[in-house]
């Protein structure tokens, strides 16, 4: 049975495909009213209210952080903090690590040729302010890391590596154990770094077992609110890291020449925090939870991914010159799909899409210098999630074979 009943968006337009899931994800209906629930019934400032509505405020805030805790298996709420989405904790991340000195001139972050925007920039902005080096690790035949690469950049100056967990281009799922034995053995004192903004929504995640030193991912990939991000850290690390951004909640004590940041996580959520969008979080893993947790998702999506490749098995028969830019083979892979045709442009192709109420992204997906790799501008790309269905892809192919047949 479809999950769509769940999404009031496909009551409203019940002939949508909606196949942009690595942009964002539709909200469902648990989730919706218990926003609205908590703005009529709830809702006040946290922290220092010693009423009612801030004391229900404040037990939804800390309860989605217990909820995020049990999502990707973290020791406690300390090491976890909120953003307002995964670019600015990465931000808050990299800006943090250099003013604790971890991070100075010549020290080298290693990324991969996959990553989006979010996990490159903030280092080269690093790169052109304090003298960091940033390499990056290529990419095999199907996408994955080349460990050898990894492997011989691993040098002994390398201070991070920092890597998406999963592609939002190509679909590639790295394997972050082997990322972990790699370093662990070769240079131990690297940090770890994963961005799981195209994992936390489809696989099962534990930090503890990948030995992970920070991550980050976003909520609204997941069904929460946006402007909710989520940046996890051992309590270890934390605790020596001086943050970058300060203010009224961050702190423990403030005189005209001086203060002291406040305790974890505290010191890293400065002001008033989303907290709607907390509870949208919390109310969104609740939702995973009801339906069966990360199990019945990755079974969902496994079929759906497979069943996607083989409609494109059948298409490129008749369309030869579209080209999958990611892997054929269902392992090691998430549900999202990029193709490339110089029959039309991708902007165009995208409207004709849209046309048909069928929701797709085209462009570079803010991985510019993965689309670069392959020489190309960018692509169209389908995204699956929990809600889609083979009907969803059938229609996705016939609407694709019916434009490019009209441009022939």
């Amino acid at each position: 049975m479809s999950l769509r009943s769940h999404f009031p968006i496909f009551t409203y337009y019940p002939d949508l495909v909606y196949l942009d899931n690595a942009s964002t994800a539709q909200k469902p209906s648990v989730v919706i009213e218990g926003m609205k629930h908590h703005m009529e019934q709830e809702y006040a400032n946290i922290h220092r209210g010693a009423y009612n509505l801030s004391e229900a405020s404040e037990v939804l805030y800390h309860g989605s952080k217990e909820a995020v805790i049990w999502l990707i298996n973290a020791r406690e709420t300390s090491e976890i903090s909120y953003s307002y989405n995964a670019t600015s904790a990465i931000n808050i991340l990299v800006t943090s690590l250099i003013a604790s000195l971890d991070l100075k001139k010549w020290d080298k972050v290693l990324l991969s040729r996959a990553e989006h925007h979010a996990n490159t920039v903030p280092w080269l902005i690093a790169k052109n302010t304090t003298g960091i080096e940033v390499e990056f690790v290529d990419l095999d035949v199907d996408f994955q890391l080349d460990f050898a690469d990894l492997e011989a950049k691993l040098t002994s100056n390398v201070r991070v590596v920092s890597l998406t967990a999963a592609s939002n281009v190509t679909g590639a799922v790295f394997d972050l154990i082997r990322v972990r034995d790699v370093i662990r053995s070769k240079n131990p004192d690297s940090l770890f770094i994963v961005d799981g903004s195209q994992w936390v929504p489809h696989f099962q995640v534990d930090v503890q077992t990948l030995d992970i030193d920070y991550m980050v991912f976003t909520g609204h990939k997941l069904m929460s609110d946006t402007g909710i991000g989520i940046m996890y850290g051992k309590k270890s690390l934390l605790k020596k890291l001086t943050p970058s951004i300060g203010g009224g909640g961050a702190i423990n004590w403030v005189r005209e020449d001086s203060f002291a940041p406040a305790g974890l996580p505290s010191r890293f959520e400065p002001g008033t925090p989303h907290i709607i969008g907390a509870g949208s979080l919390l109310r969104a893993i609740e939702f995973m939870e009801s339906i069966g947790g990360y199990k019945e998702i990755e079974r969902i999506e496994k079929d759906l991914a497979s069943y996607t490749l083989k409609k494109w098995q059948e298409f490129k028969k008749q369309f030869p010159e579209v080209r999958l830019i990611g892997s054929e083979k269902e392992e090691g892979r998430i549900g999202v799909f990029s193709f490339v045709t110089e029959k039309i442009h991708i902007s165009d192709l995208a409207d004709a899409f849209a046309d048909r109420e069928i929701c797709v992204r085209a462009g570079h997906h803010c991985a510019e210098p993965l689309m670069q790799s392959q020489w190309i501008s960018g692509s169209i790309r389908m995204s699956l999630f929990l809600y889609n269905t083979h009907e969803d892809i059938d229609r996705f192919f016939e609407v694709f074979k019916e434009i490019l047949s009209s441009v022939r």
